[in-house]
């Protein structure tokens, strides 16, 4: 009797978990989903419904009209290239310095661990990070001063760095035997090792240069580098849309030639979602790395 209960007892915990999670789900989605559905509305099915689960006449209009001209396609590629750079180099970086800190053997390992958490608590501050990109490298106008600055993370340095102290050395002496180096073993022996906490940490790095748009805006004069989350920044909070999508909504028609009437709130929407979905795109990909990676890097400080 007592395992009966036992087992019922534990799949009506089962039952119960499963569907609280699919409520929180559905609790999750149902905003983005709202969003989506709103840009792809018309303005009057909108006005009168503004809740809506599905469009009674799609509209694609939002998207022909933030296509029509180059500045979204070229903000995408200028995110893209920030992006994918700004990751490559900052896992690249982040790793060749936890790698060497990971080890007992190396001289001076606490005092550079402490000046790197150091840094996480005291900054340079805002006008003095300003005056060295700007006056100091020179990177005004320049999508390195987008990346560089972003270099390390000591977060993931700590994570990276915690994770390369749990795999066994005796691989490493083994590679050594063999004549490998420094480099070669940290490229051929432990980066596959690190797929897990590598992949994981590139997902975070990768979504915070994807939505950063602080640091364009200070940079950066030349609208043709904008990013995309600066461009949609300036087109909802200030209302300036740049000239070029001025004159792709005075050319847009409908089918039968008359001018297409956009509304604001389905423009912003679709911003919202062409911001949004490249990272939903990529998410799936490093799903199966995700959990692994955030829990082997915690085990132990």
């Amino acid at each position: 009797m007592a395992g009966l209960k036992k087992g019922f007892l534990s799949n009506l915990f089962d039952v119960c978990n499963l569907i609280f999670f699919a409520l929180l789900a559905f609790i999750m989605l149902l905003p983005f989903w709202n969003v989506l559905m709103i840009s792809l509305t018309t303005q009057g099915d909108y006005f009168r419904r503004p809740l809506v689960l599905l469009p009674y006449n799609i509209n694609i209009d939002s998207y022909r009209y933030l296509f029509k001209a180059p500045t979204i396609p070229r903000s995408y590629l200028m995110s893209a290239i920030i992006t994918s750079g700004g990751t490559a180099f900052s896992i690249l970086l982040t790793s060749m310095l936890a790698y060497p800190l990971s080890k007992k053997r190396l001289a001076g390992k606490k005092f550079f661990t402490l000046y790197l958490v150091f840094t996480m608590f005291f900054s340079g501050g805002l006008i003095p990070t300003y005056l060295l990109i700007t006056t100091t490298l020179h990177l005004r106008n320049n999508l390195l001063a987008l990346i560089l600055p972003s270099g390390v993370s000591v977060w993931n340095f700590i994570i990276m760095r915690t994770f390369f102290m749990q795999l066994p050395e005796s691989m490493e002496e083994s590679a050594r035997i063999d004549g490998a180096n420094d480099f070669t073993i940290l490229f051929n022996i432990i980066y596959p090792l690190s797929t897990a906490v590598l992949s994981t940490l590139a997902l975070f790095v990768a979504v915070g240069f994807w939505n950063s748009w602080f640091n364009a805006r200070l940079y950066l004069n030349d609208a043709k580098l904008f990013p995309l989350q600066l461009v949609l920044r300036n087109m909802v909070k200030d209302s300036s849309k740049p000239a070029e999508l001025l004159i792709a909504a005075s050319q847009m028609r409908d089918a039968l030639g008359n001018p297409v009437s956009l509304f604001e709130d389905g423009l912003k929407m679709a911003m919202v979602v062409i911001a949004v979905v490249p990272m939903l795109l990529i998410y799936p990909f490093i799903q199966k790395f995700f959990e692994k990676g955030v829990m082997i890097g915690s085990i132990k400080g």
